[in-house]
């Protein structure tokens, strides 16, 4: 009889394990194949043929759909040009040239992968431009002119920038920090 309760001991000890690993293993963001530029982070394999597993996985518990190889890119920032995390207590400004793409977006996130209100993103073919071509969007708790976006009610937040039929799809390595649009914190409350 010990024996046999030795044997269970063993197997749901052994099953503990294997879900808390699987659990973190599946939660946040791919452990692997990240690239970074500045501020801004992507995953290039994540909507192609050879994703790793653990991508996928990632991927399929969160319910994300990622952009394929062919369709874009997305870049995600959850920290400004200095390194600061991003929050809400601060304004911040996005600004600079765009990667070239058909179009884009560029939208604001809680941590928990959620948008607040009706305004949560701007796109190419709304935001309002320099003479040059480049950008400057706001980003602060109230309303400001221009391009604005709002911030969530508290805490940290996370951007997201989706670059739609851009040749940096096929290879993002070759992407020009330059190009980036910069992220600079502003005046805090």
């Amino acid at each position: 009889m010990p024996a046999i309760l030795c044997i269970l001991a063993t197997f749901a000890i052994a099953a503990l394990v294997g879900v808390t690993t699987v659990d973190w293993a599946t939660s946040g963001r791919p452990p692997l194949g990240a690239l970074s530029i500045g501020p801004w982070v992507t995953w290039p394999a994540l909507g192609g043929r050879d994703v790793d597993p653990y991508a996928r996985a990632i991927t399929v518990r969160s319910g994300a759909l990622p952009l394929g190889t062919g369709e874009g890119i997305e870049f995600l920032a959850s920290r400004d040009d200095a390194g600061q995390p991003l929050h809400v207590s601060c304004n911040y400004t996005v600004s600079g040239s765009m990667p070239a793409a058909r179009a884009w977006t560029l939208t604001v996130y809680d941590p928990s992968g959620g948008t607040q209100g009706e305004r949560a993103g701007l796109t190419s073919a709304e935001v309002l431009r320099r003479p040059d071509g480049a950008v400057d969007i706001t980003l602060s708790r109230r309303a400001l002119p221009g391009n604005w976006l709002p911030l969530p009610p508290s805490g940290r937040f996370i951007l997201a920038l989706r670059l739609y039929d851009s040749p940096q799809s096929a290879d993002p390595a070759a992407i020009e920090p330059a190009t980036m649009p910069r992220i600079v914190r502003g005046d805090c409350s």
